[in-house]
């Protein structure tokens, strides 16, 4: 009886940390320095993340100001997102919705710089499923 009980246990135990992690499907995409010049332009290559339909941006090292980015698919075309958004130093974005619903992402433009800090602040990409 307890072996079945325990066993019944932790299985609803598992499924729950099943669920948690679906509740947040998101994959690092990939990274860049930005310098601290205006409009900078720096490019993450990514192997193809398929079914991506949203990104998120954080960043470390320094606090970064991002003007704009796209997002390159498969298939060639881009999705230009105007952010113009200023990212505290640990700091991130909310999730910007891709146009298409979920695509294969190849390459995301960045166009930011660094502000504040004596290094290059880092920004991490990050896409959700």
């Amino acid at each position: 009886m307890k072996t079945k009980l325990s066993l019944i246990l932790s299985a609803a135990l598992l499924s729950l940390c099943a669920l948690s992690v679906h509740a947040d499907d998101s994959r690092y995409l990939g990274s860049t320095k930005l310098a601290h010049h205006e409009n900078d332009l720096d490019l993450i290559k990514t192997r193809c993340k398929p079914r991506i339909n949203a990104i998120k941006l954080k960043a470390k090292h320094g606090q970064v100001e991002i003007e704009s980015l796209w997002v390159r698919f498969r298939d060639g075309s881009t999705d230009t997102l105007h952010v113009r958004d200023r990212i505290a130093q640990g700091g991130e974005t909310r999730w910007i919705d891709l146009e298409g619903g979920k695509r294969c992402v190849v390459q995301i433009g960045v166009i930011g710089d660094t502000e504040l800090s004596l290094d290059r602040a880092r920004v991490d990409v990050y896409g959700r499923y």
